[in-house]
Order: structure tokens, then sequence, then C-alpha cells
């Protein structure tokens, strides 16, 4: 049985690797192979550790867990841009549960926080352009493409990214 939960700082290390290995199972030709291959693992570590050790405020991270096992997680902003509302800023699921659901539970509890606590009910992510996959899933949970623009990524290449909204994440919620 799949259970959320809200992360706690001895999450940090489980988180990293699991964000760590989706990145160098899905960001080969978005980031550098050296990157993927010499650096995520500790540039993820130190991103969680810090995350997780002085959260910001308005800082969600929610973990999808069976048998104390961390299978997914997600990083939610409450009210991070003025305009687009809550930033979905990660969404991660194991690679032998991807397409069971787990990534949908996860949403759905951030659609329920932003539901409760947010100024607006938008939300916005950002994905790389060539992660095909990811940015259909998000258009069949009614997101829109707002935007495409270029970025510099933890590796220092440039890569074009598109912002996804949903105007009104309750739209979000009766489609999952």
């Amino acid at each position: 049985m799949i259970k959320l939960r809200q992360a706690i700082f001895s999450d940090c290390v489980a988180i990293a690797k699991l964000h760590a290995d989706n990145w160098r199972q899905t960001y080969r030709g978005i980031l550098s192979d050296q990157f993927l291959d010499n650096e995520v693992e500790i540039d993820r570590l130190d991103t969680w550790h810090e995350r997780l050790k002085s959260p910001s405020p308005n800082q969600l991270v929610i973990v999808a867990t069976s048998n104390e096992a961390i299978l997914g997680f997600c990083c939610l902003f409450l009210n991070d841009d003025p305009v687009f509302g809550s930033l979905l800023d990660n969404l991660h699921v194991t690679s032998s549960m991807r397409k069971s659901g787990i990534g949908k539970m996860l949403i759905n509890d951030c659609v329920k926080y932003i539901c409760d606590k947010a100024h607006t009910k938008k939300m916005y992510l950002w994905v790389y352009e060539a992660n095909t996959n990811a940015r259909i899933a998000y258009e069949r949970l009614g997101g829109k493409h707002f935007e495409t623009v270029t970025k510099k990524n933890e590796d220092g290449n440039i890569q074009k990214i598109c912002r996804i909204i949903w105007e009104d994440v309750r739209n979000l919620s009766t489609s999952i």
C-alpha cells in the first residue's frame, strides 16, 4: 500500500538518490554525460540536504512510501509567482513504479494543499522541451504550454524549457 507523508530531514539521501537515478535515465542528451555519470549524485544530495535541513516557509516536500521505502516525491513552492501561482518544482517516481498512479497521487496531494493554503488556485512547472514523455503526461492532466525559454542547466549547458500552467488546479484534480 502506498502512503503519502511530508518529507523529513532523514529522507534527504533517499530523495537525492531517486532524483539522481531519474535524471540519469531521463536526461541523457539534455544534461551532459560527464555531469550525469560523475556529479549528479552529489549535486542532488547537496540540494536535498539543504532543502530539508532549512526549508523555505512556502516549501512542501511529499514522499510516497511503501514499507518505508521512498518510491516517489514531489516538491511544491506555494505562492511562488504572483502571476503563475504555486511551483511544482520536482515530481519523480522510481522507474519500477512509473505509470502506477504514484505521480498522480503526489500531484493530487499538491492540489489539495494549494486549494487549502494558496492565494490562488494556479500552479505551474518547468519541463525540458526534449522531455516529450513528461510534457505529454502534463498535457493529459490539463496543463497548458505557456512559453518556452532557454535556461542554463546544473551542468552549465543551455537547454530549452517549457512552462506548463494550470489556471485552476481544481480542474486538474478532477482529471486525476
